[in-house]
């Protein structure tokens, strides 16, 4: 790994920084410099490194293709880099908002198919009419082993709703953070994926080349029954979830030096979580996942540290160089299944530019840590970047785009938001558009997306 080579170098900086070789001026900005950027890159030197998402919980930032690292001042600092604490025009900044996340990979329409037709029943129909079958029979037959075929190359349903109040103040922060992670992915036993029923003491198998049932062994039918994977639970929908606040207090303070200047914050937070984690049957409607999660939940509270870094050149005062690295003590929560989830580090870098006195702004973001999800398989490492321009004092627009580098299936996605002022208030609506599509009851869906409204109020 390329970042294994620089580890070395940084460690000997560390050791020198903590002798009396340097000068004091030159000895506080070094500790300043290479002490957190070797704590996060010991962090992004593991190779099995994974966290949650890390999720655009601000209006700017989810409309700049999810860029904040290096931008999002103010009362969202505390969440993005609390080093942006150091970074305030106004003294006094308040925000409220909310929104919604999702990602669906070819799972919604399939799981309600299987819900309308009632697999379990279709399967004791077929078994009464061995060893003969009707139309209506072999038409269930088809259309249950398409659906299921279709399931077992990868699946997933992913829900991802969040509230957030942020209080800065000077360069205080402090803030509630809510987010969650909801998912349902169906789980196919791929070596029992055969249509074969059981009906009186008899097995019987559906020939699709004959479109007749034969009669066969019982242990035929344990190793390759559909039936038998759904009645012992080996084919199964599961359920399982996160949902947790980050409420940090969080502190900034800025160096400044003929090198530049230099901001390092931190967040010590309490993170109150209910988790999920439920096995059902795989027919199961979409709708009543929530229902269903409802009777799965367990609470516990865990314990996160962030720290934060932002550099200024000072001959470039208006590029700003960022990086975070988030949860660096791996918060758990525990499952009402004995399990335990695992809140790992996440680091992300970021860089930002302004121009023509603030007007406009150019900002980029990218995830250095990939980041596991829910569903099985489906990995997250964003990359993405925007503009936001400010025509005038009382009105703002912002675009972007951002593209997730282990997931195809996210496909491209295309960014942007309003923001309206009025008096000390700002209105914000911003949104995620994924240029893939799913399918829910026949409609075409985004196969990523978020959507949020905020307001900020500024002193």
């Amino acid at each position: 790994m390329i970042l294994n080579n620089y580890l070395p170098y940084l460690a000997k900086r560390m050791i020198l920084c903590n002798t009396k070789i340097m000068n004091e001026p030159l000895e506080k900005y070094c500790r300043v410099i290479f002490i957190p950027i070797f704590f996060m890159l010991v962090v992004l030197s593991f190779d099995s490194v994974y966290s949650f998402e890390f999720q655009p919980l601000s209006p700017k930032a989810m409309s700049m293709g999810g860029a904040g690292v290096a931008s999002a001042e103010g009362s969202f600092a505390p969440y993005f880099n609390p080093a942006l604490l150091a970074v305030y025009e106004d003294k006094k900044e308040f925000h409220l908002s909310g929104g919604f996340g999702l990602r669906e990979n070819n799972m919604a329409d399939h799981i309600d198919s299987l819900y309308e037709m009632d697999i379990t029943e279709s399967l004791d129909r077929i078994a009464q009419s061995a060893p003969f079958l009707s139309d209506i029979d072999r038409m269930l037959v088809t259309e249950t082993k398409d659906i299921l075929n279709s399931l077992s190359d990868g699946n997933g349903l992913q829900g991802m709703p969040f509230t957030t109040f942020g209080l800065q103040y000077n360069n205080f922060g402090f803030g509630i953070f809510g987010m969650s992670e909801a998912s349902g992915y169906a789980n196919v036993d791929p070596n029992r994926l055969d249509i074969i029923v059981e009906y009186e003491g008899y097995y019987w198998k559906y020939d699709e080349l004959e479109n007749t049932l034969d009669e066969v062994t019982k242990e035929d039918y344990i190793a390759h029954s559909i039936e038998y994977a759904l009645n012992q639970k080996l084919t199964y929908l599961q359920l399982k979830g996160l949902a947790y606040s980050e409420i940090p207090l969080s502190y900034a303070y800025r160096f400044d030096s003929k090198y530049g200047t230099f901001n390092i914050g931190g967040s010590v937070k309490i993170m109150p979580g209910l988790t999920y984690d439920q096995r059902i049957d795989i027919d199961t409607e979409s709708g009543q996942l929530e229902d269903e999660l409802r009777d799965a939940e367990k609470y516990d509270t865990g314990w996160g540290v962030d720290l934060g870094f932002l550099y200024k050149h000072p001959k470039l005062k208006d590029l700003s160089f960022g990086l975070v690295a988030k949860n660096l003590n791996t918060p758990r929560f525990d499952t009402i299944t004995g399990d335990t989830i695992k809140v790992r580090p996440q680091v992300r870098f970021g860089m930002a530019h302004t121009f023509f006195e603030k007007k406009l702004e150019l900002a980029l973001d990218m995830d250095l840590t990939k980041n596991k999800t829910l569903i099985p398989g489906v990995e997250s490492q964003f990359i993405g970047g925007g503009f936001g321009y400010n025509p005038a004092d009382w009105f703002s627009i912002r675009g972007g785009i951002m593209r997730n580098m282990h997931e195809s299936d996210d496909g491209t996605i295309l960014t942007g938001g309003l923001g309206f002022v009025i008096s000390y208030l700002e209105i914000d609506i911003s949104a995620q558009y994924s240029t893939e599509k799913g399918e829910f009851k026949g409609n075409d869906i985004p196969a990523f997306g978020w959507l949020q409204v905020g307001l900020i109020y500024r002193l």
